[in-house]
């Protein structure tokens, strides 16, 4: 729904009025270990737990030779993990 603007105002703008609904927020499809917990309240201990037992995806990032790199998750199999304890399911 466009909400037509006064001509003064229309004049000003640069670009199009951003219509209700579309922020342009993408869900990320991997995130950092510390960000699992602030999107699904997953300790950093437990999704390395998980992450070793297979039941969510993860790599790691590094440069070659290196000891340390970044972790990062998949978030849809941390979605997926959560959804079947929803359901009822022991995983």
């Amino acid at each position: 729904m466009h909400i037509p603007l006064p001509a003064t105002v229309d004049a000003k703008l640069t670009t199009a009025p951003i219509e209700p609904g579309a922020s342009g927020f993408i869900d990320p499809e991997f995130i950092r270990i510390p960000d699992v917990e602030r999107f699904s309240g997953v300790k950093r201990g437990h999704a390395y737990a998980l992450i070793k037992e297979g039941k969510i995806k993860s790599v790691c990032l590094r440069k070659p030779g290196a000891k340390t790199g970044v972790r990062l998750v998949h978030l849809q199999s941390l979605r997926d993990y959560l959804a079947k304890h929803m359901e009822g399911g022991k995983q």
